[in-house]
């Protein structure tokens, strides 16, 4: 049983007006409170999300149609409902679990009543953590960037679509690998989750005349296992021969 240190970390994710529409109506359709007894005085239920959502996806649909059919100001009060009626969700949520998990003397009680109820919660930082950003870049693109780890590193991606910014793909497409820290995928599904993740390969160590390595590592990246003779080293039947990121989770615009 986890001991119950720190509250904080029972911090549900709220939105604003500043989210993406389509992430906004994703995080509006996740949201499933119905038959739990402890949520059943929720602000917002799962009904009203769903007509406020939807709504919301109707005046959206319209903004992009060409020509549009419904103004940026209708889509914006849409917006603005869904917004707010997520907060309050997020706020009851938080207090709900909180103080089960006060009842309960074990943080996971909290932390199952918001993932069953499709919240989030606030990530705790992690200093490690390394830089790898997928952002939107056009529709059905998106542009990854991540900071070099070494010279002459190669840098592996992996991405496929999901149902959820929760649930890592299982069907991939096919790797990505380059040896620069930036890359443009297009092609992609509109309106669609996807999920990207990267990991980076070390060129293998070379030894000057001063016995010092060429390969100067800015950054922990998964080194490359090699013979005296300077061939990679490659185990059959291993699990994965690099250490992967976490998973980025986008939708696709």
């Amino acid at each position: 049983m986890a001991k119950l240190k720190n509250l904080s970390l029972l911090t549900v994710l709220t939105v604003s007006v500043k989210t993406p529409t389509l992430d906004l109506i994703h995080k509006g359709t996740m949201q499933k409170t119905n038959g739990n007894p402890l949520l059943a005085a929720i602000p917002v239920n799962d009904t009203a999300m769903a007509a406020d959502v939807s709504g919301l996806q109707t005046a959206y649909n319209g903004f992009k149609a060409v020509p549009p059919t419904v103004t940026e100001a209708t889509v914006s009060s849409k917006k603005i409902t869904v917004v707010t009626a997520y907060n309050q969700n997020a706020g009851y949520i938080q207090g709900v679990a909180r103080s089960q998990a006060i009842a309960a003397g074990d943080i996971n009680v909290g932390i199952n009543i918001v993932k069953e109820s499709g919240y989030e919660l606030k990530k705790t930082k992690s200093p490690s953590k390394r830089l790898f950003k997928v952002t939107n870049a056009g529709p059905g693109a998106v542009d990854i960037t991540t900071k070099a780890v070494a010279t002459k590193a190669g840098y592996i991606r992996q991405y496929g679509p999901t149902t959820s910014k929760t649930v890592p793909p299982t069907v991939f497409q096919e790797l990505l690998f380059t040896l620069e820290v930036e890359a443009h995928v297009n092609n992609l599904k509109s309106g669609t989750i996807y999920g990207f993740r990267e990991a980076t390969i070390l060129p293998i160590k070379h030894a000057t005349t001063g016995g010092t390595p060429t390969t100067e590592v800015l950054k922990a990246a998964t080194p490359t296992s090699a013979t005296k003779g300077h061939k990679a080293i490659f185990t059959d039947g291993v699990t994965s021969h690099y250490v992967w990121s976490e998973w980025v989770y986008i939708v696709i615009t």
